[in-house]
């Protein structure tokens, strides 16, 4: 950090400090000296007093000549300045993303984010235009492009964390796309990150446009979360079984885990090893505990504290039961044809109160399937007249069957015995390279109709879609691979290749999860009430028929009135428990979570501004003013020589 003077002319005005020295020094001139013996008595007497009073007029004189430097200094503007790279000294029209994604949370890296931002806005050049954007954006509109570097540092002052995160790739190209209209030839986006993987789906793209500035000091960051909690009623008990996830190289050795429900606590120690889960049981007596009530999951804070803690509800009512049926059972789980689909619905469970059952299809021919709300058919090659007029009344019952075919399926018994519930007709099965087309149906999000590109297939079944289904998805080749029929009070999904990776990519793609969520979703909505959800997820308010007025307060304190005509939430910007309120009476609450995506701090590959050795312009300086404390220290000097001189007058 170097000083320096803006308007270094005033310190001409130093030479002031003359004058009260030359008032001070013709103050003491006296005459000529006669001496009276009458009187040298009374002078020597009066020796003290005018000592005292040399010292009170130097104290004086010494602080006023320090009142006049001050304002000198004042009026010179005084600096401190450092150096920042720049590539262009011409005018250039520039956005400044600012990673707001709550990982920016470890250490002080937002901190250090928004002083970056500062210094960037100093160090344009003259003419530029900007504006400052938050990674992950918000509900208000973004700042416009301005030249005034006070608006825009503003507006850095604004951009808060945000408890979710954002597709990097599309927003960054938005920002770009946004700034064409600026006025100058010279356009870029900055972004100011801790270059958390999350977020990137192709982070070595190149993008000539962006620079990247990694703040967090390239830094092994470690952590801990607790990434998920699972509710399941035993007998007499209700066990939270809490995943906490290691998301760093080193081991974790008696972590402290306190599972919470109502007044009850129980502590645990965990220990996970690097890069891995541990699960722990907390078991809770269900004769202590008050039903609907919530509860969380908490671990020793660490440097990202957000994610050490998870809350839940228990609404009291009874389990939304799942089944899936695996009609290709492996000794490695890994290898078995539900795999993946278990693993999906497991983390989908956390948000419901669900339980989720897997069986073989011997155990399925025996099963009874009134207690289940959805049912997963995975492969399965054998069906019986019985099992097959179950699967017809549990779906006109108002339940859900998803039916994912394979190599164990055989088209004619599968036509003939469940041609009530069946979507089509099955026929033959295709071998070619296949991708996916989306129908733009409106049980998926466009997120999904726009990736379900990404899947690709190599085998399928031949279907014949009958006239009550819909297509859903479609191959490239303009069959069916996802086909939806609605039957009695219940609806059937059928996809024409497997769960598994034999036959297709579909359950290791990111569009896996969330089209399985919808079909959960789906029947789940219809057959409880859904208490749990993620940060920025709408929530749809069950209002009573009789309420006037409801509203929904967040775990801030902050009230949001609700319109009974469509009582949508949206507010959920926040982890913790909400309370809704009906006619000014608590109604029940519901839980918000973080998603643990951006709880691993793995770090994404992405060339940064400060590994180029490309700096077209050097150096240029910083500068941040500091007049206003040499003010400060003139309105001081003013008081202290005010007070001085009435004591001593």
């Amino acid at each position: 950090m170097n000083f320096s003077f803006l308007s270094p002319l005033f310190l001409i005005g130093l030479a002031a400090i003359a004058l009260p020295i030359l008032a001070h020094l013709i103050s003491r001139k006296s005459g000529v000296k006669k001496s009276f013996p009458a009187v040298k008595f009374l002078i020597s007497s009066q020796g003290e007093l005018a000592t005292r009073s040399k010292i009170k007029d130097i104290i004086l004189l010494i602080l006023r000549a320090l009142i006049l430097v001050l304002i000198v200094l004042v009026f010179a503007k005084p600096a401190v300045f450092s150096f920042s790279t720049a590539k262009e000294s011409a005018p250039k029209s520039q956005a400044i993303v600012i990673d707001n994604s709550f990982s920016m949370e470890y250490e002080d890296n937002f901190g250090r984010a928004l002083n970056k931002a500062k210094n960037l806005i100093d160090s344009l050049p003259d003419g530029s235009f900007a504006f400052i954007a938050p990674l992950v954006p918000d509900n208000e509109q973004e700042p416009p492009l301005t030249q005034d570097k006070t608006q825009l540092k503003k507006a850095v002052g604004e951009i808060e964390i945000s408890y979710t995160f954002t597709e990097n790739d599309k927003r960054l190209e938005d920002i770009y796309t946004k700034l064409q209209k600026a006025p100058n030839e010279q356009k870029g986006v900055t972004l100011i990150t801790d270059l958390q993987q999350n977020g990137w789906e192709n982070e070595g793209a190149p993008r000539s446009w962006l620079e990247v500035i990694d703040i967090s000091q390239n830094l092994q960051a470690s952590n801990h979360a607790v990434s998920q909690t699972q509710l399941k009623h035993e007998n007499d008990s209700l066990i939270i079984e809490a995943t906490v996830s290691n998301f760093s190289s080193d081991s974790v050795q008696g972590l402290l885990t306190r599972a919470r429900l109502g007044k009850q606590e129980i502590r645990e120690f965990v220990d996970i090893e690097p890069e891995k889960k541990s699960v722990k049981k907390f078991n809770f007596s269900s004769n202590k505990i008050q039903m609907p009530g919530n509860g969380s999951v908490e671990t020793s804070h660490d440097k990202l504290k957000v994610d050490d803690i998870r809350y839940f509800i228990i609404n009291g009512q009874d389990q939304f039961r799942i089944l899936i049926v695996d009609g290709d059972p492996r000794e490695d789980s890994r290898l078995s044809e539900t795999y993946y689909l278990a693993r999906a619905l497991e983390t989908i469970s956390e948000l419901s109160n669900t339980n989720i059952s897997i069986i073989d299809n011997d155990s399925f021919l025996n099963e009874d399937l009134s207690d289940y709300g959805l049912i997963f058919l995975a492969n399965i090659g054998e069906i019986t007249p019985r099992i097959a007029k179950e699967l017809e009344e549990f779906a006109n019952n108002g339940g859900s069957i998803v039916i994912f075919l394979g190599n164990r399926v055989r088209a004619g018994p599968y036509n003939a015995l469940l041609k009530s519930i069946l979507p089509g007709e099955l026929q033959n099965i295709e071998e070619q390279k296949l991708s996916l087309l989306s129908e733009n149906s409106d049980i998926f999000s466009k997120d999904i109709n726009q990736k379900v590109n990404q899947v690709k297939i190599n085998k399928l079944f031949n279907l014949s879609p009958n006239v009550e289904s819909t297509v859903l998805i479609s191959a490239s080749n303009n069959k069916p691979f996802l086909v939806k029929m609605e039957y009695g009070k219940g609806s059937v999904f059928l996809f024409t290749s497997t769960a598994d990776s034999s036959w297709n990519n579909f359950s290791i793609t990111p569009i896996f999860l969330p089209v399985i969520k919808r079909i959960h979703d789906f029947q789940y909505v219809a057959k409880s009430k859904r208490r749990n959800y993620l940060v920025d997820e709408r929530v749809n308010i069950d209002i009573s028929q009789d309420t006037e007025s409801a509203i929904v307060i967040d775990p801030s304190g902050q009230q949001f009135k609700l319109s009974i005509e469509a009582p949508g939430f949206e507010q959920t910007g926040l982890p913790g428990i909400y309370t809704v309120e009906e006619n000014g009476k608590n109604a029940y609450e519901f839980a918000v979570n973080i998603d643990p995506k951006e709880s691993n701090l793995k770090r994404a590959s992405i060339p940064k501004i400060e590994s180029s050795s490309e700096q077209k312009g050097g150096l240029v300086k910083v500068f941040k003013n500091v007049w206003r404390y040499f003010l400060w220290g003139v309105i001081a000097l003013f008081v202290s020589e005010a007070t001085f001189r009435a004591i001593f007058s």
